[in-house]
């Protein structure tokens, strides 16, 4: 067994059944040989957004690789994205010989300093033998604490020129070491005691309790204890983007999302607020309205697993240091305490959460009614809360949206537009934003879930920089719709422009592609949907075609100017 055949054997240990990258680096070609589900990517920037993807449905690391130089280069966008959303990401890529450094070798590049700013740790093969304990701290760094992306450096020298090119000199291998591997699990540290009860009695006195799950909570797969929490307290909640498929937003105490995206009813509860609790959110600008916006009478709880996130952004009253899953069950448990000693205020909060989840229910009731009165008569052109929310209907509960950057996502975000009903029903992008992440990752949330129906909502804009993917997922029959919001442009931008007064030909497309044609050519089903009629019939034919193992694209032509008069500044729904 040569290290490039150890480190697959590793692998396996860590219960990795998927590897994304080319075809041209080695851990993808002794993958694809050893059983492993080795996804042969079109360009090594997919490799991280699939992998991220993948990593938020099944709860395990994702695996990329890529060849030396410009192709472990191309890696560094989507590790970006993956470092700001916390996803745990092992990238394993090989690089040019030690020995021969700093005299021009082929591809040569220090590609551990380049990814150190992209990444929780970056590291080099330093000797072959020492390969299974480099690859279970990858997988340990990646899983512990706060999730990233971790990467690993694998010399040609060190590893050997190549698989089944013989073993490196000197190579000498403990096998009791490589028997006594054993899968890397992630540890779950409890909030200090004191801490918890407290925060207990606070929630329990709150008149006015508002909380916002994060991606965090996700991560934790905190799904059955985050309902639990919100129901045993009476606490209306909204999520972040990236807290979006803990619990279903058809609860009777779901808010929608926060921050940029959140909703009338949302506005209300938030700023009356007397406590605010976030639970796994980094609370950036985003979710905040860049920190401007706390409810001004509240008290502040916060939860998260990062002792050092204590008041990043607000300073809290009480701060809950632990994994989500964890101190929400010690939360759980302090309200059944409360409950059997404190019959008199427990009582009084069986009240408030029979209050509340009715001025909830109306409230939400109300919105509804004025979306529906919005969205049930299709306008020529099309706009983009109308095709969204008709995406909504077709697809359905068990619907995965991935969600891609882009103006269409003002819409795409925003409950009861689009509805995120069933548990990991949402893949969002993470805080940078980069454009390709949810057109990569519907293929990857197809291979990962296949059972479910999977909808990318995407522009035209982010469709083109990573439409080359369409082969990828046309070659592994994943069937995944792409709903393209077609304006000619990039949204965002434009809306910006125009609010300034400046011209916007530097984001508008004078020349374009026809989508739906481009898409038959790579042998995915293409709709061009134009009129209002032709929509739900292109939907539903969508559907069909996924069904089959399909991919398929609907371009749909919108109106070009912007569909956000929703927005002050871009942060907030008006009063």
């Amino acid at each position: 067994m040569d290290p490039w055949e150890l480190l697959i054997e590793l692998l396996k240990v860590q219960e990795v059944d998927t590897v994304f990258g080319l075809g041209d680096s080695y851990v993808n070609m002794l993958a694809d040989q050893a059983g492993l589900q080795a996804i042969n990517l079109r360009h090594e920037s997919s490799a991280p957004f699939m992998a991220m993807a993948y990593s938020r449905l099944t709860g395990k690391a994702g695996v990329i690789s890529a060849s030396a130089g410009p192709g472990t280069a191309n890696l560094t966008p989507g590790m970006l994205e993956a470092l700001s959303g916390c996803t745990p990401i092992v990238a394993l890529c090989h690089s040019a010989p030690v020995a021969t450094h700093g005299r021009g070798e082929f591809q040569e590049c220090d590609q551990v300093k380049m990814m150190e700013p992209v990444s929780k740790w970056s590291a080099q093969v330093k000797e072959a033998e020492l390969l299974p304990w480099y690859l279970r701290r990858a997988f340990t760094k990646a899983l512990s604490g706060v999730p990233g992306p971790v990467y690993l450096d694998l010399p040609d020298d060190i590893m050997g020129s190549g698989p089944f090119k013989g073993q490196p000199e000197n190579w000498n291998l403990d096998q009791e070491l490589v028997e006594n591997q054993t899968r890397v699990t992630e540890a779950r540290p409890a909030a200090a005691r004191d801490d918890v009860r407290q925060a207990a009695l606070t929630l329990v006195k709150a008149e006015k309790p508002v909380a916002i799950f994060g991606n965090g909570a996700v991560l934790a797969r905190a799904f059955e204890q985050g309902k639990d929490f919100v129901e045993s307290y009476g606490l209306p909640f909204l999520t972040t983007p990236g807290g979006r498929g803990l619990i279903s937003e058809d609860h009777e105490l779901a808010l929608g999302v926060s921050g940029r995206y959140r909703t009338k009813p949302a506005r209300k509860y938030y700023e009356k607020a007397d406590l605010l609790i976030t639970i796994g959110s980094s609370n950036e600008a985003f979710q905040t309205g860049h920190w401007e916006h706390f409810p001004e009478d509240a008290r502040y709880i916060q939860l998260d697993i990062e002792p050092e996130s204590q008041g990043r952004s607000w300073r809290p009253d009480i701060h809950l240091a632990g994994d989500v899953k964890e101190v929400l069950s010690q939360l759980l448990d302090e309200h059944q305490r409360l409950q059997n000693e404190n019959l008199q205020m427990m009582e009084r909060l069986q009240e408030k959460k029979a209050e509340i989840a009715e001025e909830v229910s109306m409230a939400k009731e109300k919105f509804a009614v004025q979306v529906k009165e919005e969205t049930s008569e299709l306008s020529y052109p099309l706009l983009a809360r109308e095709v969204v929310k008709t995406a909504d209907e077709i697809f359905g509960p068990e619907a995965i949206l991935v969600n891609e950057n882009g103006s269409q996502d003002i819409w795409s975000y925003f409950y009861p537009y689009f509805r995120v009903q069933s548990i990991l029903g949402c893949i969002p992008v993470a805080e940078q934003t980069c454009m390709g992440m949810g057109v990569t990752g519907a293929i990857a949330a197809h291979l990962a879930r296949p059972e479910r129906p999977v909808l990318c909502i995407t522009g035209d804009g982010a469709f083109q920089m990573y439409m080359q993917e369409m082969a990828t997922a046309v070659q592994y029959e994943a069937g995944c719709t792409w709903l393209v919001l077609n304006n000619k442009g990039l949204g965002w931008i434009r809306a910006k422009q125009q609010k300034a007064g400046f011209p916007t030909v530097s984001t508008s497309f004078q020349a374009q592609p026809d989508l739906a044609q481009t898409a038959e050519s790579f042998g995915c089903h293409g709709i061009s949907v134009k009129d209002p009629d032709e929509l739900r019939p292109a939907l539903k034919s969508a559907m069909e075609a996924n069904k089959k193992g399909k991919p398929a694209v609907v371009d749909c032509k919108i109106d070009h100017k912007p569909d956000m008069d929703h927005l002050d500044d871009g942060r907030w729904w008006k009063n």
